[in-house]
């Protein structure tokens, strides 16, 4: 994984309600990520660019939501 790759993977943290929850609950930190990242990749990119151990990835997709016209 060449380094450009390792800054595009990871774009930003995800700040919200829910994500402060899980972080100060499990000690789990949510990332925005680009979509055509496999599990593999955010592991890598995390591991390298914060200089932590990543024991687990989990991925979901959120879908939008739609703007009433």
């Amino acid at each position: 994984m060449t380094p450009e790759r390792l800054y595009r993977v990871v774009s930003a943290p995800l700040i919200s309600e829910k994500a402060t929850l899980v972080a100060e609950s499990s000690n789990q930190v949510v990332f925005k990520v680009v979509l055509d990242a496999n599990k593999a990749e955010i592991k890598k990119a995390v591991e390298k660019l914060f200089s932590v151990k990543v024991s687990q990835v989990r991925t979901m997709r959120v879908k939008g939501k739609r703007k009433l016209n």
